[in-house]
């Protein structure tokens, strides 16, 4: 019998990076051995959840609060980086000129230098792994329209839609909680949209190829530097046309919505219940009556027999992170590669600019056309 084969992990970043990794922390092929943060407290936050609850050695676990330092004094295979985005880019070019394995938080990339630079770094060292951590590629639905129009369910897609919504009470703002150092603040809104658009190009294997954007010139929220709502339309390399809504800081409900109409069939998330509740509607013509009576798809971000996975949004990142893991395990094609991370972010930041443009359309560049 050959060797288990363990994976030693190194995390920077431990606010969103502890909630994912604590996930994995008893794994069977995992071994957390380094976090890093700049801030002290959250070091130890971090190191007292993975002692006393996560069951990790003490005498195993380094403790950092610089990452270059991590870098070259922690034994470790893989960094998972859950920083501010704006470092997502650099550290992840230092992890990779080190030899490790990387799973990036999202954005994936923050500009199209930061883009090209991204691309030809992960292609200089075909040996290791790098993901983007686009979680809600994991959803169950999200798995089950992508089974669906890989069987042809839906047919061509022409239109789809995604919605993210972020709830602010605005009797509740407060000048301190929107610090004008926060990277969210510097981004406008649509930026952030590859939890809607990423499993939407996963689901179709489209990537996008222009864009038009506009952004209200209503203020919501006085302590926002940037744009706090965005809605773009992007035409796709086959013919389909998305469309992204995000809104940040609004009188709603936390939510995600999405919508597939195809020439053979159409499916939609409950708009009513909360995405972790809801269930999807379809029209097939593979159904028949269901042009007339829409079919129940009793499939929310679990399926029905699913046990239960722990893990923020709906158990979605123990899955990804147990994916990322398996790549290396069996060396084996991540299942969010450099190419398809890239085509996730880069709309984004490509519509903010048809957006400063009054909505004028915008080309957005493919990866592969950066060589």
């Amino acid at each position: 019998m050959s060797e288990k084969k363990i994976v030693k992990f190194g995390i920077v970043g431990l606010g969103r990076g502890l909630t994912v990794m604590k996930c994995i922390a008893a794994d069977d092929n995992v071994e957390i051995r380094a976090i890093c943060d700049i801030k002290h407290e959250m070091v130890e936050k971090a190191k007292k959840e993975l002692v006393e609850v996560r069951g990790v050695p003490e005498d195993q676990l380094l403790c950092f609060d610089n990452y270059d330092e991590m870098l070259e004094k922690a034994d470790i295979d893989a960094v998972f980086i859950a920083t501010d985005a704006v470092y997502h880019v650099p550290f992840v070019i230092k992890a990779m000129e080190h030899g490790l394995h990387v799973c990036s938080e999202i954005p994936a990339v923050n500009s199209l230098e930061e883009a090209k630079l991204l691309r030809k770094t992960v292609k200089a060292h075909p040996e290791l792994k790098y993901m983007a951590a686009e979680c809600c590629c994991w959803w169950g639905f999200i798995d089950l329209y992508k089974k669906m129009y890989d069987k042809g369910e839906f047919g061509d897609i022409v239109y789809a839609e995604s919605c993210y919504l972020h709830s602010e009470d605005y009797k509740n703002f407060r000048p301190e909680d929107f610090p004008k150092e926060h990277w969210r603040q510097y981004n406008p809104a649509i930026k952030y949209l590859t939890h809607n658009l990423g499993p939407l190009l996963y689901i179709m294997d489209d990537y996008c190829v222009s864009v038009t954007c506009m952004e209200p010139d209503v203020v919501y929220n006085p302590y926002r530097v940037r744009p706090q709502n965005g809605v773009a339309l992007f035409k796709t390399a086959k013919g389909a046309v998305i469309r992204i809504l995000i809104i940040f800081d609004a009188f709603v409900e936390n939510d995600y919505n999405f919508t597939l109409i195809g020439t053979r069939g159409t499916i939609e998330t409950d708009n009513i219940k909360h995405y972790d509740d809801a269930y999807s509607y379809a029209r097939l013509d593979s159904f028949p009556g269901s042009l007339n009576k829409k079919l129940e798809i009793p499939v929310n971000v679990k399926y029905r027999d699913e046990k239960v996975v722990e893990g923020g949004h709906g158990g979605s990142d123990t899955k990804m992170m147990r994916a990322f893991v398996k790549s290396i395990v069996d060396d084996t094609p991540v299942p969010i590669d450099v190419d398809l991370s890239i085509r996730m972010a880069l709309p984004g930041i490509i519509a903010v600019e048809s957006a400063e443009k009054g909505g004028e359309p915008v080309m957005i560049p493919d990866p592969k056309d950066f060589e």
